[in-house]
């Protein structure tokens, strides 16, 4: 797609990258980006030299025109020596060389359509959420009424080849790319269920909307469950309607599950952060020069006052961690679960003439406290693993649960935040007598 630009962002939207959980529906997330102009860069071409003293300045190109010079009069297969995807690799390891993954990296125009449809909201897959486990890649959610659904996938299927390529030693992501296709196109997976059986089956691809959020009061309780699934546009928005919902119903305590949440665009955290907090700053801004820019709170809460705890996993990236660190910096909520992906960046994106980009990490975030959070992530309050091979459990799930509720599940991470939310709420009620 010669010259091909993203749409910018938004008004007012600021851009996050996310690297974390990913969907075969189509979703490679990473996330809100801004756009940026980049101007072209001539590659040098000069004589073969020695290697030269590494420098703060431009480079000279001597060694990279050297290589190619070897590669072109020597490798075995000239054939294969494509200049476009030459190009594109040395960007990819001129990127990779600055220890930034998943931040500062090269898009292809593929990755870029892709990320774009999953800020969109809309995607075309299949509808499984995948993710990385001892060494393959599984099935940790099925989305409803999705065609993964209908084609009976289930968490703890193990996807092991896709229309007949094996998968052995390929990432999530990469397993994500081979599921993505065209609207109406068909993909045939080959799937191990967790009794070791394997199975073939074939779907037929096709556009879904991205759920943003849901919520559902816990089995037996008028505690609220509330998830939010990423924050791409809209995600505030649908987010604040079902805590209005909740609130409106009776809602005296309320869980916000932001495991898997691989973030988005940095305005919909500060928006949902609005709803919980009064007056208060969400996130701090660092730009190269070191300058922090503090971004507060805007508007009246709905729940400043109701219990909270909040519900975080090795996934939970970018603004979901923006939220999570202002919540437990205020003293507002009590995170529960497991240290969080570590996503720290605020990244632009600068198109290139190939219609890939240039995603590069232009400021760093920290949580009010000043704590930094790339490459270490949060830790929780309060850690709780959740056992090899159990499930999640969402609001979506609470209508099929047995006898047991949600104490029958193996989703300990829950269980947990549910009885974190009746101690804070315990807390609260003593507060309240002692007042009176």
């Amino acid at each position: 797609m010669p010259g091909w630009e993203p749409p910018p962002p938004p008004r007012g939207r600021r851009p996050l990258l996310v690297a974390a959980l990913a969907l075969a529906v189509a979703v490679i997330f990473s996330a809100g980006f801004s756009v940026g102009q980049l101007g072209s860069t001539a590659v040098g071409v000069g004589p073969s030299g020695p290697a030269q003293t590494p420098g703060t300045g431009r480079p000279d190109w001597q060694l990279l025109d050297q290589a190619w010079e070897v590669l072109d009069q020597n490798y075995v297969d000239p054939a294969a020596l494509d200049s476009l995807t030459l190009e594109r690799g040395a960007i990819t390891g001129m990127t990779e060389s600055l220890d930034d993954r998943g931040h500062t990296g090269y898009l292809t125009p593929e990755e870029v359509t892709a990320r774009d449809e999953g800020l969109s909201g809309t995607y075309v897959g299949v509808g499984a959420v995948l993710d990385q486990s001892d060494g393959g890649v599984t099935v940790v959610r099925v989305l409803r009424d999705s065609p993964a659904e209908r084609a009976g996938l289930a968490p703890g299927d193990e996807i092991i080849a896709v229309d007949g390529q094996d998968l052995a030693g390929l990432t999530v992501d990469e397993v994500v790319a081979k599921v993505r296709g065209p609207e109406g196109s068909t993909v045939k997976l080959e799937l191990r269920a967790t009794n070791g059986r394997n199975r073939s089956v074939s779907i037929v691809r096709q556009k879904l909307d991205l759920p943003l959020a849901s919520w559902a009061f816990a089995p037996g309780t008028r505690d609220a469950v509330l998830r939010l699934e990423s924050f791409s546009s809209g995600a505030a928005k649908a987010l604040t309607a079902d805590l209005q919902d909740a609130l409106a119903q009776g809602a005296e305590g309320i869980v916000l599950d932001l495991r898997g949440n691989p973030g988005g665009y940095v305005n919909e955290p500060v928006e949902v952060a609005s709803q919980f907090l009064r007056d208060a700053v969400v996130y701090l801004s660092e730009d190269r020069t070191g300058t922090r820019t503090p971004h507060r709170t805007e508007g009246t809460p709905l729940a400043a006052d109701i219990p909270l705890v909040v519900l975080v996993d090795g996934q939970t990236a970018s603004s979901a961690e923006i939220l999570t660190g202002a919540l437990q910096d205020a003293g507002r909520a009590r995170v529960v679960g497991v240290t969080t992906y570590g996503t720290g960046t605020v990244v632009s994106t600068y198109p290139l003439d190939d219609g890939g980009a240039l995603t590069v990490g232009t400021e760093r975030w920290l949580t009010p406290n000043g704590r930094a959070i790339w490459r270490e992530g949060l830790t929780p309050d309060q850690v709780v693993e959740l056992p090899s091979g159990a499930a999640i459990v969402v609001p979506d799930d609470f209508a099929t649960l047995g006898a047991g509720g949600i104490a029958g599940t193996g989703d300990t991470q829950l269980q947990a935040g549910l009885q974190a939310l009746g101690l804070d709420k315990g807390a609260v009620e003593a507060a309240l007598d002692r007042a009176a």
